[in-house]
Order: C-alpha cells, then structure tokens, then sequence
C-alpha cells in the first residue's frame, strides 16, 4: 500500500496525508526514507506546537494546532504495562522503536524498558520534529516526576511544573537543575514544604510563579529575565523600595520589562510608606495616562495563551542612567512595575508628561 501511495502524484499524496490521524502520519513517516521525504514536503504549519504532558504512567505528546483543538498523537508507556503479543518493532534511522495500540483507545503507545527510556523519548522527540518542520515549539506540562523528568531528557525551554502536596524540595531542586535554561517557565507549587530557590528561576526569560510566598524576595531581587508574575507572596515594603531605588540609580534588572506581584492575604503592603520613600512622579493631568499593553504568553505544554496585561497607571518613576520610564503602581495586595520602550522627554513629546 506504501508503494502505491509514493506512486501518486504529490498533490493527491497530501489530500490523502492530511485526511490521516497524526498517529498513523507518525508510523507512515518510519516505514522508509522516501516517504518520510515525501511527508516532509507537506506543509504542516497548522500544527503550532507539540505539548508534552508527564503523568504518573505515561507521558502525552499532543498535536497543537490550537489552544481548543490538540489531539492526542501518541502515549509514551514502561513496555511492562503492555501485552507483549501486542508490542511490534520497526527500525528506523538506525533505531529499533517498539510500539503497539492501546487497547482501551487505539492511540498509538511507544513503549520502552530502563535501559531504552532516554533514547526512545529522544527518537520520538527528533522523529516528529523532522517529520513535521522546525517551526514548531515544544512545551511540557509536568504532572509527575515518577516515570521521568523530560525537560532533562529534552530540550523543552517551556515548562509548566507542577509540584504537589508531599513533593521533596530537594528533589524539585535536582529535577529544575536538570533542565536547560526557560523561555517561559510556570511554577505551581502546591507543596506542603517550601520549594527551594534554584537559579533558574531568575535566569528564565518569563517567569510564572503561582505561591512563590517567602521565595519571592529573593526571585524579584536576581530576576534576570524580562517579565516575572508571582501569586500569594509574602514581601516587605521595604524589599519593594529597595528594588525600585536599585532599578532608579545602576544597572539593575535591565531586561525587564513587566513585573507583578499578588500579595499573600496574610501580609499586606503599606503603600504610603513606599511611595513616600521613592522619588515617583505623575503623568500629566491634562491627557489619559498611558496604557501599558504586555502580553505574556503562558504556555501549558505549549498551548499559548496570551495575557494581554493592559494597565492604565497614573505614576511613574525614571531610570536616572537613560531616563527610561517605568509606570508604578502599588496597592496593599499588589505591586505592578511596567518599563516603557521610551524616556522621559520622548514621554513629553508624547504629551504624557507636563
């Protein structure tokens, strides 16, 4: 059936292909050389991102085409937790890949042993991104940390990890230390115990951090990156004053661009005490402040969400090196801090600043 199929011509080739499930794409492609070259000329921008999500017995890998249309493509499973009559093998790119059909579901499940886990995931992982374009990005949802850790096993710069109730801290910290430095990297720490601080907090380029509580001191004070969200954290004024005044005078933070922190209920801000310990200014009176539009986007696995953050905030402060302007607002449950692409006197020309 192969055969015939590489005799037809290319354009009724791709009406066939992308009538076909990714899983059956997927297996296609492995039967040899030529038709992996064949399904390799197909378009397959339609795709957007392959998403990874680790559970306890298995890893997912979806097909991203959109945030409401990702269909699973296979199931990566311990070769253990499938009939053996079941299991066959096929040898491509000079690897032996075994595989079967889940009986429950149908879907396509690429099984491995301890000794063939790291290469089988790898195979998979360089497989689809041949088979399907390097304009895809790869994300992974963490559910688990049993089976593996793949951001350890792959280079996936977009993370979501999720860290329950009995999770060990310094075991989360050799897991993060694993990975390769974020793109965008989503904490939600459930755990019973406080996560430790790892670098790679800091040097990710976007930063979600969901119960950072007295962790996030630390984060916004070595924050490297360019945007850093943290939920339910515990911070003094005086940690917020000390970061604005450092942004004001050196070098500090010079990558970001947006910052904003949820306070814990149990520990409030008293914004008088910050705004009168800080040389903060007013937009003009005369003309609507301006709107700060950031979007940040949020990868679950790698379906995007964008969060477009737009903040209409009166008060500003200057970076005394470039006179960059950064509006500021501060409540008792929450801080934002947005640095503008213009200074003050691009600002004034704007009409934005008397």
């Amino acid at each position: 059936a192969t055969m015939k199929l590489l005799k037809l011509p290319f354009l009724v080739q791709t009406v066939i292909f992308n009538q076909l499930d990714f899983d059956d794409v997927f297996l296609l492609s492995l039967t040899s050389t030529k038709m992996l070259i064949v399904l390799q000329m197909v378009s397959w921008k339609h795709i957007k991102a392959i998403s990874y999500k680790a559970r306890r017995t298995h890893t997912s890998v979806f097909a991203v085409k959109s945030q409401e249309d990702s269909p699973k493509m296979l199931e990566l499973r311990p070769s253990m937790a499938m009939s053996k009559e079941t299991q066959q093998s096929v040898r491509c790119s000079e690897y032996n890949m075994t595989y079967c059909w889940s009986s429950d579901t149908n879907i396509l499940v690429v099984t491995f042993d301890e000794k063939t886990i790291v290469p089988t995931v790898q195979f998979v992982h360089q497989h689809i991104s041949s088979l399907f374009g390097s304009h895809l990005q790869h994300g992974c949802t963490l559910l688990s940390y049993d089976l593996m850790f793949l951001p350890a096993i792959l280079p996936i710069t977009s993370n979501v990890l999720i860290s329950h109730l009995v999770m060990v801290p310094t075991l989360l910290d050799a897991f993060i230390s694993k990975m390769e430095n974020q793109e965008y990297l989503t904490m939600k720490n459930q755990m019973r115990d406080l996560p430790l601080f790892n670098v790679k907090f800091i040097t990710c380029k976007h930063l979600s951090f969901i119960n950072a509580y007295t962790l996030a001191p630390e984060i916004l004070s070595r924050f490297e990156g360019q945007t850093v969200v943290m939920y339910n954290a515990i911070m003094e004024d005086a940690t917020i004053v000390k970061f604005v005044a450092n942004w004001q005078k050196e070098n500090f933070a010079p990558n970001l661009k947006f910052l904003k922190l949820y306070l814990n209920f149990s520990h409030l801000f008293h914004p008088a005490v910050i705004t009168n310990s800080l040389k903060i200014k007013t937009f003009s009176h005369s003309k609507r402040p301006p709107c700060f539009q950031y979007p940040v986007k949020n990868y679950f696995g790698a379906e995007e969400t964008l969060l477009k953050h737009d903040l209409v905030v009166t008060t500003y402060v200057v970076r005394e090196t470039d006179k960059v302007v950064a509006s500021i607002s501060v409540s008792e449950d929450r801080f934002d801090f947005c640095v503008w692409e213009w200074n003050e006197t691009q600002m004034k020309e704007m009409g934005y600043i008397e």
